[in-house]
């Protein structure tokens, strides 16, 4: 019964949300399986009820793999769904009292610290009604900002190497990102990833790289 009151009051909530913002815990609990289809409902409650008693949030999917909840706020959930993979959801305002879900989820390849470790990022926006946002309204990153390279490096080398040139060009055809949408407040940040290049060029671009920090203006993301 306590899970029936949970969800019936959980998706209200959320399609209601221009009356009153969401709580996380209420959209988490009310995702369709279009958004998270290896994760069932039960297996969302009883995360919700496990972290919520101070309990590991560790349940087994429809695929009977391990998936944990490991962060529950107000407005932000970070839940892992294998080994290799995580999903992170931000509830985001916007100026019309409403709010935007976004999505992140980021496929992670190789020892977490090492240098080889590969971690890419795709982003998306909901509505209320669980439908993805158009490219050319709301929620949107400023990807002329976020999918320059330039963007990332805090300060050009004195003397750039070769390997540095190198490196960021090879990163101007290929970078993949890893985008973190922050529990505390309504910013992303983006890290460029370099495990692709050469050991050369990564320890030559390295030290110049910076993460990019977007804040959220109740519309898109900016700089």
């Amino acid at each position: 019964m306590k899970r029936l009151a949970l969800f019936i009051i959980s998706y209200s909530l959320f399609i209601v949300c221009a009356a009153a913002q969401p709580m996380m815990r209420d959209v988490f609990a009310a995702m369709p399986d279009s958004v998270l289809p290896m994760v069932t409902k039960n297996n969302r409650l009883d995360c919700i009820d496990f972290i919520e008693n101070n309990m590991e949030a560790k349940v087994r999917n429809v695929l009977d793999e391990w998936v944990t909840l490991e962060a529950l706020t107000s407005d932000y959930a970070r839940l892992r769904t294998s080994a290799s993979s995580l999903l992170e959801l931000k509830l985001l305002p916007t100026s019309d009292s409403t709010a935007v879900l976004c999505v992140v989820t980021t496929a992670q390849m190789g020892e977490e610290g090492s240098a080889l470790r590969l971690e890419d990022s795709n982003l998306r926006f909901l509505n209320a009604d669980w439908s993805s946002l158009p490219v050319d309204t709301l929620g949107r990153i400023d990807e002329r900002v976020a999918a320059s390279v330039a963007a990332y490096i805090r300060e050009e080398p004195d003397t750039p190497s070769d390997a540095y040139h190198q490196a960021v060009r090879s990163l101007a055809g290929f970078h993949p990102r890893r985008m973190a949408p922050s529990p505390d407040d309504t910013t992303l940040t983006i890290t460029l990833q370099t495990a692709q290049l050469s050991k050369e060029e990564r320890e030559a671009v390295s030290p110049q790289l910076q993460p990019l920090r977007l804040s959220w203006n109740g519309k898109r993301f900016i700089r």
